[in-house]
């Protein structure tokens, strides 16, 4: 059609508002494909990696070898391998756990460089990045040099944690190696284990695994210790981080896209209101209401399909650096990348089915009026709104009054801005409070209940306490009611000086009762008083607990049971124990132990955490700068444009500039401030619910906390954007002459 000429020349007479909402429609496909495609790229990757590396499904100690693995092989239909590990320091901070090479169960799988053979390492690339060591080099362990032959992973160790309690690895301090297996034996050092994977039918692992442990505690095995591969963090952390990718996948894209819609719709009704003469003559001669409402669907319809073809394209650039950034953090061997054709269909369609459908109303509407009311200009809207006729503004000065009114008579984009600043807000304070909640737990909670500066596990039963230890045991268990609802029983000293507790009062708590910590007793809904039904994962028997009181900490999901109790409960030796604390570093031969660990790693593990989030929180403060930018801007730009004749007629009356600004500019000012009060509890309320979907089944929990420093930090950030946006704006301002005012009385 002719009149579709006119498209280019209107978008390029408003283009700020037509480039802001191209600019957020390339931000949400960006998102939507980047998210999407990364995670399913990630899910195939673990999913392909614990296949063909054989991932474990448990694995376990028992006080005695098992001698006949090959018909256990075959009764059972599973594969078993005895492997060994052992902690080598390799200064007084630095530590490579070394494994022996397996062959049936979690086989190394090489990243780079060459295979195993007599005197080589394999290490994680992690570990080597951080402590700059190539394919080639030499690492001497026990006065003997291995030469490294290439850099490998783990399928049990895809996220390498040294304990399961750690929340987050540290490659500057820790990391994995294998070396083969005679290698290892001529080392003389570590301790044994068992790894176990069924074959065949996988529909129903938990019963098989029930049916081998059934089979040890029949022949009189203890086991000293078991971990299905669904309880280790080290694979089931991977999950989780997916968990919170496909929900980022779906909400901030949605988000992005409803903003764009609405910021269409404002655009789209103030260009029909303008070019209701243009459209009556249209009627009169002679184009039907199908080819007008055709020719205005044209504008969204362009700026979706370009905004979602560029936003698509850029998602997919941006997946390759995104999957190496990820496995730079999660071990695994990368393959070939995969573009699943059903999300960048998806991530083009959406942009274009969100406006057009919104404009279809938008102009629908506008079109209602017949042609001669349309060449009049449309139908005059005169009436005092219902919020402005109940808001008394008699006794306010002129500006304030001004100000108020300029935002009731057009609640649409009042809405608009709100909306903009609450999404913006949240994005802002989203990276501050994901670094404050972790600061919390780990310095502040974990600081304030733990007081050992080391921690012991051992790999058998214990009995005399040296000097300076305080005994523990632990013991993984299930809810009974629910085998996914898993915790940590932890049997201590009845005058711990070692663990300390509040209640909710702030009262000390002793630990000569039983007490379990907030996150469990918020995830089981379990009170003072309550009884706990569960099964030692270790024995498979059913206990019970009664709660005497709830601690309000979130260092995990724990139960605290005084020690003598738990023994007498699991029929252990009278004094017996697993692991010690203390505040001093103990001498005990390490072919006793079966993990060590102290404080300082834990901090130096956050340390190395919260360093990639800081790049993290700018990435995320960047793009809430471009988006309350973008959306400060458009509001500006569409009241200044509403108020021309205003603007013109103050310039006639003498009003300075600074004044104009101050009426004009500055009338969004209380909408920014509420949009960001709005912001905050949104995101502690969403952080929440994110939160407690990613971590349900998990053994950890997060606090969702935001210091003040940071909310005023964001403020500033926010408020510096709406000062930017009026500062750009003055332009338009200026712009406008004195003769606007007396053109608009002619007419």
């Amino acid at each position: 059609m002719i009149i579709n000429k006119k498209i280019k020349r209107t978008m390029l007479e408003s283009k700020s508002q037509y480039l802001g909402s191209l600019v957020l429609i390339i931000l949400s496909c960006l998102l939507y494909t980047m998210f999407n495609l990364l995670s399913t790229n990630m899910a195939g990757l673990s999913s392909s990696f614990e296949k063909n590396y054989k991932q474990e499904d448990a694995n376990f100690i028992l006080d005695k070898k098992l001698n006949n693995i090959s018909a256990l092989e075959q009764n059972f239909n599973m594969s078993i391998e005895e492997s060994k590990s052992v902690d080598y320091s390799i200064s007084k901070d630095k530590t490579l756990r070394i494994f022996s090479e397996n062959t049936k169960v979690n086989v190394p799988a090489i990243i780079e460089g060459t295979s195993l053979r007599a005197g080589s390492i394999i290490i994680d690339p992690s570990y080597a990045k951080a402590n700059k060591l190539k394919v080639g080099d030499s690492i001497k362990l026990y006065d003997k040099n291995f030469k490294i032959s290439g850099f490998m992973s783990l399928p049990n160790y895809i996220y390498p944690l040294r304990t399961e309690s750690d929340l987050m690895n540290d490659p500057n301090n820790f990391g994995i190696a294998v070396i083969g297996k005679e290698d290892f034996n001529a080392l003389n050092k570590g301790n044994s284990f068992y790894a176990i994977r069924f074959n065949g039918d996988r529909s129903n692992i938990d019963n098989s695994i029930t049916q081998f442990k059934d089979f040890l505690r029949s022949n009189n095995f203890i086991i000293l210790r078991w971990m299905n591969i669904t309880d280790n963090v080290r694979v089931t952390y991977v999950t989780a981080k997916l968990k919170g990718i496909d929900q980022m996948s779906s909400s901030a894209p949605i988000a992005i896209l409803l903003l764009t819609c609405i910021l269409t719709g404002i655009v789209m009704w103030r260009m029909l209101k303008r070019e209701a003469v243009i459209i009556g003559t249209l009627y009169a001669l002679g184009y039907k209401k199908r080819e007008i409402v055709k020719h205005y669907l044209m504008y969204p319809l362009s700026i979706a399909l370009l905004g979602g073809i560029v936003g698509t394209i850029l998602g997919a650039l941006t997946l390759k650096p995104m999957l190496n950034f990820m496995v730079s953090y999660f071990n695994m061997p990368v393959g070939s990348v995969s573009f699943n054709i059903n999300y960048i269909i998806i991530s083009v369609l959406l942009p274009l089915i969100f406006l057009v459908i919104c404009s279809y109303f938008v102009v629908n509407k506008a079109l209602k009026n017949s042609p001669v009311e349309l060449m009049r200009g449309g139908k005059e809207n005169n009436k005092v709104g219902f919020l402005e006729r109940k808001i008394k503004l008699d006794k306010l000065k002129f500006n304030t009054k001004f100000k108020i009114r300029e935002q009731l008579r057009s609640i649409p984009r009042s809405l608009f801005l709100l909306l903009g600043i609450i999404i913006a807000t949240m994005m802002l304070l989203m990276g501050f409070a994901a670094k404050n909640s972790i600061d919390y737990l780990m310095k502040d909670s974990f600081s304030e209940a733990f007081k050992y500066n080391y921690q012991y596990v051992f790999n058998s039963i214990q009995k005399v306490v040296p000097n300076g230890g305080e005994a523990f045991s632990e013991i993984p268990a299930a809810l009974k009611s629910d085998n996914k609802a898993t915790f940590t029983i932890y049997g201590v000293t009845p005058d711990s000086k070692y663990i300390t507790f509040k209640d909710k009062s702030g009262s000390t708590l002793k630990s000569d009762k039983i007490i379990i910590t907030r996150p469990l007793a918020d995830k089981l809904n379990i009170k003072q008083g309550d009884i706990i039904q569960f099964v030692n994962r270790l024995d498979s028997k059913a206990y019970n607990v009664t709660v005497d009181s709830i601690a309000e900490t979130y260092v995990g999901q724990y139960v605290y049971i005084p020690l003598d109790k738990l023994n007498n409960m699991l029929d252990y030796p009278a004094g017996s124990y697993m692991g010690l604390w203390s505040t001093e570093k103990l001498d005990i031969p390490e072919n006793k132990l079966l993990a060590s660990v102290t404080v300082d790693d834990m901090k130096k593990a956050l340390d190395t955490m919260t360093q990639p989030l800081q790049t993290s929180i700018g990435s995320i403060a960047f793009m809430s700068f471009i988006i309350g930018l973008i959306v400060i801007y458009v509001v500006t730009s569409l009241t200044i444009e509403e108020n021309k004749e205003n603007i013109s007629l103050m310039k006639v009356l003498g009003y300075r500039k600074k004044e104009v600004y101050s009426l004009i500019l500055n009338s969004s000012s209380f909408i920014v401030i509420a949009g960001y009060i709005l912001g905050v509890p949104l995101l502690l309320v969403s952080l929440k619910a994110m939160f407690a979907s990613v971590t349900k089944d998990m053994s950890i929990s997060f606090p969702v906390t935001i210091g003040y420093g940071y909310v005023f930090a964001g403020f500033i950030i926010i408020f510096l954007t709406y000062e930017l946006s009026k500062l750009l704006s003055r332009k338009k301002v200026n712009r406008i002459s004195m003769v606007e005012a007396l053109k608009s009385r002619m007419e």
